[in-house]
């Protein structure tokens, strides 16, 4: 899954920042896990969000200063006698509303929106359900316009192996929607 990070959600008039979904997502893991090391973090991510969001370990710790110079995260030395010293991060309230601000917002495409559902503990159950059925319209609608171009495959030379991925693009759209309205049912939205 790929994620790209561009800065989203940021409200100039409430001094909101806007966020990468890499930033949401170690705040995610703030916000969920209390405070912890870079180190802890990535054990934090790989045991759980990895399934929707991997970031190289590297990447994390390239974060993890830049969020703390950004106000969203404060960050303490913890002396170690028989290891190094280790840096400890926890969410700051500008941290914390910034992470609300992006997990409210509609922004972002799949991945994205994996991510919010996955840290769903996190935001009313209202806006939980506004971000499924978002991606359910979407999906519909993608669903729509494949069976639309059904028709015109003749399944004959090259036509033969595109209908091979458009059968797979409308079982996997078919199968999104059941999984959208069975998400909507288990959150009684």
């Amino acid at each position: 899954m790929e994620v790209v990070d561009t800065r989203t959600v940021g409200d100039a008039g409430t001094g909101v920042a806007a966020l990468t979904t890499s930033e949401a997502a170690v705040l995610a893991l703030l916000a969920l896990g209390g405070e912890g090391s870079g180190y802890e973090l990535t054990k934090r991510a790989g045991r759980a969000i990895a399934h929707v969001w991997a970031p190289a370990r590297s990447r994390l710790y390239a974060l993890l200063p830049r969020l703390v110079a950004d106000g969203h995260v404060d960050v303490r030395t913890v002396r170690q006698t028989t290891r190094p010293d280790k840096q400890v991060y926890t969410l700051t309230a500008s941290g914390r509303a910034s992470l609300d601000a992006w997990l409210a917002a509609d922004e972002g495409g799949a991945a994205e929106f994996h991510l919010r559902l996955f840290v769903g503990a996190l935001m009313p159950p209202e806006t939980l359900a506004a971000h499924v059925r978002r991606f359910r319209s979407t999906t519909v609608a993608r669903l729509e316009e494949y069976r639309r171009i059904e028709p015109t495959n003749s399944r004959r030379g090259a036509d033969r192996f595109h209908w091979f991925e458009l059968r797979r693009a409308i079982e996997r759209a078919e199968q999104d929607v059941a999984w959208a309205d069975w998400v909507l049912e288990e959150t009684g939205a």
